[in-house]
């Protein structure tokens, strides 16, 4: 049976833990080849389970599928953070999530619309003609299942005037959907500017995405997180004073999704993926309801320490640069089969981070272990 809970991976060699990952991967020559080029650049280090493009965090069971996971980043502790809260979500099954949709919004902005009743009104009345003239515009889209799924109006007011805002929402399956969502705005925005008779600004897909959200939970037996001399109680504790913190102040609320965010970042940058959109829709949607929010709860259940996260992820298994020689390696070694999975993994990984990095603030404090893995990085480099 295969599985990414290898006892001591981190101090395994570098060739075990390509052999490993080799075998749990079926890579091949051509994937090693580029595992060994990426070990030539004059920065590779072998530290925290380095394998060439990428570091790999270890004990991820998610919907009970193991997983080895690519991570790029130049923190080690960041790694090894993400590793240890797998190893204790594994412990009562590992994490467990869902993809709640695969829909982008694309916005059309519209000014000096007189009659904006009318206008929407006839906007709605050929909402079926829209959609028609923007999936002609990606025929390969829609031929694969996806397509134009709505049209939504909305009035804003802004400093300069009344906008009407129209969102074109858009099935982009295992796409990001950038490309996809931006042609089919530009290709309705004729018509849109007919029946409106307003004047067309920006047409461009939000990242924003509310219609692609992922939730994913995990729960840890309290008596498993001790740390050191604390025990689980008291790391328990810590976890949801920080957390509280968290929910109250917004000082900590960003760091606390920083911590989040380096391991979600990680994944998303080996994968080729565009970490940068992925950060845009995190903290809108942490700052949704008006209040900037963490993105992570936790909370005591019986005798389980339960974490839970939901956020946006508009991220995707073809396109773009995931389809790159790295991207490919990196997918196929997360051996995952489309978007909503990878999504819900990589929420999984954020979710473990947070764990890691709670629970050493709980406790012993941060910099006990990331400085101990920092000094190791600074004096292999430079013995270089």
């Amino acid at each position: 049976m295969q599985t990414s809970a290898v006892q001591g991976f981190s101090r395994l060699s570098l060739e075990e833990k390509i052999k490993i990952i080799k075998e749990f991967a079926n890579l091949n020559e051509d994937d090693l080849s580029l595992v060994r080029k990426y070990q030539e650049l004059p920065d590779f280090l072998e530290l925290e389970n380095n394998i060439g493009p990428f570091k790999i965090a270890t004990n991820f069971l998610v919907n009970g599928k193991d997983y080895f996971v690519p991570m790029e980043i130049e923190e080690p502790s960041v790694v090894a953070a993400a590793s240890r809260g797998a190893k204790l979500a594994r412990i009562s099954d590992g994490f467990k999530g869902k993809y709640l949709d695969s829909k982008m919004i694309g916005q059309l902005q519209l000014l000096d619309v007189e009659h904006f009743e009318e206008a929407e009104k006839n906007i709605l009345d050929k909402k079926d003609e829209l959609l028609k003239i923007a999936n002609e515009a990606d025929e390969m889209l829609v031929k694969l299942g996806g397509g134009a799924r709505d049209l939504e109006v909305r009035k804003v007011n802004t400093k300069r005037g009344v906008n009407m805002v129209l969102h074109l929402v858009v099935d982009t399956l295992d796409a990001m959907g950038a490309n996809a969502v931006n042609t089919m705005v530009e290709a309705i925005n004729p018509r849109v500017m007919e029946l409106t008779r307003g004047k067309s600004c920006l047409k461009i897909i939000s990242n924003f995405a509310i219609y692609r959200v992922v939730s994913v939970e995990c729960k840890i037996p309290i008596e498993k997180l001790g740390i050191g001399s604390y025990l689980g109680e008291e790391v328990a504790e810590g976890i949801l004073n920080a957390c509280a913190l968290a929910k109250a102040d917004i000082y900590r609320a960003s760091t606390h999704n920083k911590g989040v965010m380096n391991g979600i970042d990680a994944v998303v940058l080996a994968t080729g993926n565009d970490w940068r959109a992925i950060e845009a829709g995190v903290h809108s949607y942490a700052a949704r309801n008006g209040k900037y929010t963490p993105i992570t709860d936790w909370m005591v259940e019986e005798k389980f320490l339960v974490g839970k996260i939901e956020i946006p992820m508009a991220i995707a298994t073809v396109g773009g640069a995931t389809n790159s020689k790295k991207g490919k390696l990196a997918l196929k070694i997360l051996r995952v089969q489309n978007a909503k999975e990878l999504g819900i993994l990589v929420a999984s990984v954020g979710l473990a981070n947070n764990l890691g990095a709670l629970s050493a603030l709980g406790s012993e404090g941060i910099q006990a272990g990331h400085m101990k893995l920092h000094k190791k990085f600074v004096e292999i480099g430079k013995s270089r």
